[in-house]
């Protein structure tokens, strides 16, 4: 099986607000591979994230001047997560939007604070109690499988652990696109590294973009997009 595929370049976020969702967001999103710039007022919040995160910065993020500092130039997506403090998120918006940021997600509190970040043309409003709902009715219907995230409504990007019928098997003998509608983008397997005392620690290796003749192994997680529905009978079919 072919393995060793060319890595392409890990996706750079930056995440404003370490509360309890940001600071879970940007550990998360480090252990998914992505490179992280996590930023915070919070002495405290920044010290305690540094070795889980890529970089970390203590700083007023509403300071658009402090802000141009951090090259944001090369950042992917920025994901404003700043607690329950309306006006402050808003300005790290702004500041955001003025510096050039493309692609900016954020967190709402409430309604109000949705239609000013709509109007404001921020394309991606996150309200956790709506991501809480859907998470819970995804892990009801699709058991066995792990949303990374939304993509529409309902279609999502999902880690789906291969089922013993997958193993032996190439991707082009399962036929995931015509057989399941879902797309494989890429596969998770975990190795353990020996030494010469024996096994030390397991490590998990990806194989991006993976080719029509892979062979599916015990243990593979699945990397899946597509309809929600599609994944969830992904699941229940034996």
């Amino acid at each position: 099986m072919n393995r060793e595929q060319g890595k392409t370049p890990r996706q750079r976020i930056a995440v404003f607000g370490l509360g309890r969702f940001g600071f879970g967001l940007a550990v998360r999103l480090a252990e998914l591979g992505a490179d992280v710039l996590a930023v915070d007022s919070s002495n405290e919040l920044v010290e305690e994230v540094d070795q889980r995160v890529s970089r970390a910065v203590c700083l007023d993020a509403a300071n658009e001047f402090a802000v141009s500092k951090l090259d944001l130039d090369s950042i992917d997506l920025a994901v404003v997560c700043i607690g329950r403090n309306i006006e402050a998120g808003l300005l790290v918006t702004a500041v955001l939007q003025r510096l050039g940021v493309k692609e900016i997600w954020v967190r709402a509190i409430d309604q109000n604070q949705a239609q000013i970040l709509e109007a404001m043309g921020v394309r991606r409003i996150l309200s956790i109690e709506k991501e809480m709902a859907r998470e819970v009715a995804q892990n009801i219907v699709m058991p066995g499988t792990q949303v990374l995230a939304p993509i529409t409504a309902d279609h999502s990007l999902a880690e789906v652990k291969a089922k013993p019928a997958f193993v032996g098997k190439t991707l082009h003998q399962l036929d995931f696109r015509n057989r399941y509608g879902v797309n494989v983008v890429a596969i998770k397997s975990r190795e353990v590294a020996t030494g010469p005392e024996g096994p030390e620690k397991v490590e998990v290796r990806i194989n991006y973009l993976p080719h029509a003749d892979d062979v599916i192994e015990e243990g593979d997680v699945l990397v899946v997009v597509g309809p929600d529905e599609k994944m969830a009978a992904l699941q229940a079919n034996h």
